[in-house]
């Protein structure tokens, strides 16, 4: 019986708890979705939040009494309010977590900006890098050229070689040129790599995200799909736990109340009863299925074969317990009429 009560009491302060947290984070969520009138849609959902739980209760506990279309109303009006208290914390949830996205959504977006310009840049540098080896190319060319002129040298040719030696001083001009760019777009393509990479640090060592992030890199997932997930897990799991543990509540009262009808049943049909004798007193026999009211009836401890409707003729009840045998030596069989 205490254990029972316990229980009870236990299920009934952790029901409370999780009731009133599923309410608050509705309530709340229902309240910013209704900013216009905030403070009315807070009393509204209020209301309705206990609505739910009296007529949870008050299905469970007469469920085979309460007319149909009853019934069918106060359950379709439950399932309804469980789903727009769900939507209700869902809404604070992602509301809540609207708040601190903004710096590390913003951060994102810097390093997408990043990552474009570096993608941007790493195609020009490879642009002229295929433009230098070209260029090079020509010079080594034109190198030879005049090697070759300068070996055949004759009068009327000096203007060729002129030529040549001016076409090669512009490929090694724009060659040093070409070099220089090639430099320069390196520099700032790794300045923005640098920035990327300190951006993508900052997020990951956020104190308010750092979790989801670690858990969105984990599974190779977008960032917003790991918190919406996370969050419909909540949401399935909160108000439902709330009624069900409502419910418990209303089980173990019933079960209760059951056992104490039990423990309070007494038969009249039982040849005798338990009695305490008084230390001095004398016992008068007992004749056939009277029973002496002037004792004291012993109270009864929670055991089975306390109760005043048990069968000790039935020794299969009973004779291999032996705290039975031991109560029917000491408080059955002194008192029996042979």
């Amino acid at each position: 019986m205490k254990r029972i009560s316990s229980l009870i009491f236990i299920t009934s302060l952790t029901a409370s708890f999780v009731a009133l947290c599923a309410a608050i984070f509705s309530v709340t969520g229902i309240a910013k979705l209704f900013a216009g009138a905030a403070i009315s849609a807070a009393v509204m959902a209020s209301a309705l939040e206990l609505g739910k739980l009296v007529s949870i209760s008050f299905l469970y506990q007469y469920w085979e009494k309460i007319p149909k279309l009853l019934k069918l109303y106060l359950t379709s009006a439950s399932i309804i309010l469980m789903l727009i208290t769900s939507a209700g914390i869902y809404g604070y949830l992602t509301s809540a977590y609207a708040k601190v996205s903004a710096v590390p959504t913003q951060i994102n977006a810097d390093i997408a900006i990043a990552t474009n310009k570096i993608q941007t840049l790493d195609m020009e540098i490879s642009r002229k890098n295929e433009r230098l080896q070209q260029i090079i190319a020509l010079r080594t060319q034109q190198e030879s050229r005049l090697d070759n002129l300068i070996s055949k040298s004759q009068s009327g040719i000096n203007s060729s070689i002129r030529n040549a030696q001016t076409t090669l001083s512009q490929s090694d001009k724009a060659i040093s040129e070409l070099q220089k760019d090639i430099s320069n777009v390196s520099t700032a393509r790794d300045s923005l790599a640098a920035v990327s990479t300190q951006k993508q640090v900052e997020i990951q060592t956020n104190g308010d995200i750092g979790t989801f992030v670690y858990i969105a890199n984990m599974f190779n997932v977008p960032l917003d799909a790991v918190v919406k997930w996370f969050t419909l897990i909540i949401v399935f799991v909160f108000d439902p736990l709330a009624v069900a543990l409502v419910i418990a509540i209303n089980f173990l009262i019933k079960e209760n109340t059951k056992s104490d009808k039990i423990d309070n049943t007494v038969s009249d049909d039982e040849p005798y009863e338990i009695f305490k004798k008084t230390e001095g007193e004398e016992i008068e026999p007992i004749q056939d299925t009277v029973v002496e009211k002037k004792y004291i009836h012993l109270p009864n401890d929670g055991q089975y074969y306390t109760r005043p409707m048990f069968d000790w003729s039935n020794e299969e009840m009973w004779i291999n317990n032996p705290s039975a045998v031991n109560y029917y030596k000491n408080y059955i069989e002194p008192y029996k009429t042979t």
